[in-house]
């Protein structure tokens, strides 16, 4: 009887110590599972896609009435082709006006010079017979005065003709403005005018997005940036579908400021955080668009 119960206490003692194992290894390896199916991340940031150099905003360079809109939003245009025209009744105007003030400067100016020789002449006959004694030499000096004088108004004319020449070329500017051309290729993605309507310089009349690569702009937490390096890789994924195949990123700048960044969705947010924006390039942009929220996943 007691060997008997010596051999069901052995029994019990191994079951348990088996039990305890079973827990131990199952433990464990689920402490193990998501490290292996997470990957590590130096750093996680918010970002939006733009294009390098960011959207061309195309202004008025002059005041204008339009007359007529070559393009319509999406239009691919080159550079130099004609976007927006204005009226250009008025800056033809300008041109004519500006044209005739300029011929009757030099008309002017040609008037005074024609009269040098003569003075000039007379005045060295003059000065010769003052010399001689025949002349009183009253009539010398007055016709040396007279040459100065009319060498300073020829003088005088040929800077009024250089002033109306002046204007001529800013009234032909003025009239060349009349045109909008696109400064560089690309696409009208913001075009905000249409016939009729009264422009000032510098309103802007629509925006472009030029034929350049795609970047990230993410913002990193300060708690963060000491992890990052130019060059690490990275990772983005949309913001709307975080579970989304990742998109590789190369880390090419790291900020130098510190900024207040910007607020999430979340209507609790109402913390200050601060951070370093941070470029990145993109190896496969084709299903990103200028606009689009991220999330910037750095890799170690």
């Amino acid at each position: 009887m007691p060997k008997l119960f010596t051999t069901f206490r052995l029994g019990i003692l191994a079951v348990l110590t088996g039990g305890v194992l079973l827990a131990s290894c199952s433990r464990q390896q689920q402490a193990e599972a998501p490290a292996a199916d997470q990957p590590p991340y130096a750093a996680v940031a918010r970002g939006r896609i733009d294009v390098e150099g960011g959207l061309v905003r195309v202004g008025a360079a002059v005041d204008g009435t339009v007359a007529r809109v070559a393009v319509r939003d999406g239009d691919q245009v080159k550079k130099g082709q004609a976007l927006i025209e204005f009226n250009p009744a008025a800056a033809q105007l300008a041109v004519d006006a500006a044209d005739a003030e300029l011929r009757q400067t030099q008309a002017q100016e040609r008037v005074l010079r024609s009269r040098l020789p003569g003075l000039k002449q007379r005045a060295q006959r003059l000065a010769e017979a003052a010399a001689g004694g025949a002349i009183d030499g009253q009539a010398a000096d007055d016709a040396r005065n007279a040459v100065a004088q009319a060498e300073a108004e020829a003088t005088a004319a040929q800077a009024a003709v250089d002033v109306a020449r002046q204007k001529l070329r800013a009234a032909q500017w003025t009239l060349e403005r009349q045109q909008v051309r696109a400064p560089v290729d690309g696409e009208i993605v913001g075009l905000e005018v249409q016939v009729g309507n009264a422009v000032t310089a510098q309103t802007e009349m629509l925006r472009l997005l030029p034929k350049r690569r795609l970047i990230v702009r993410a913002e990193v937490n300060e708690a963060y940036v000491a992890a990052l390096k130019t060059g690490m890789q990275a990772e983005i994924v949309e913001e709307s579908a975080p579970g989304g195949t990742p998109i590789p990123a190369r880390l090419e700048r790291i900020g130098s400021v510190f900024q207040v960044m910007s607020p999430g969705d979340d209507p609790q947010e109402r913390i200050s955080r601060r951070g370093v924006e941070s470029l990145l390039s993109i190896e496969n942009p084709e299903k990103l668009r200028v606009g689009q929220r991220v999330l910037v996943r750095f890799l170690p």
